[in-house]
């Protein structure tokens, strides 16, 4: 895969990480927290349906190519309105620190 140039990287996406707080009955719960808008390229990779609580889910697999940023985690997600992409993995394509790569999934 190449390094994308800027211009393509083209969709504003918000990056949020996940806040765990308790709640009153002793479990957790999770909220999302705004880190800050980054610029992607998103290529998609791949469509999956399958069966999760009787009711068919169609995931989508996405590749998310933004320019370096050295806090992104798998527990992370990118969101653009109602999409939400869960970051699976994020990684530097050449250990360089130029881009970014962030292998995502779209629940629909």
């Amino acid at each position: 895969m190449s390094a994308p140039k800027i211009g393509e990287m083209r969709l504003r996406m918000t990056l949020e990480a996940p806040v765990d707080t308790p709640d009153d009955s002793g479990g957790m719960m999770r909220v999302y927290v705004t880190l800050g808008d980054i610029w992607v390229k998103l290529i998609p990779l791949s469509a999956d349906a399958r069966f999760v609580e009787q009711r068919q889910e169609l995931a989508i697999q996405w590749i998310a190519q933004a320019r370096w940023r050295g806090d992104v985690t798998s527990e992370m997600r990118l969101v653009d309105g109602q999409r939400r992409l869960r970051v699976i993995s994020a990684y530097d394509p050449d250990g360089r620190r130029r881009f970014l790569l962030c292998h995502c999934e779209e629940i629909a």
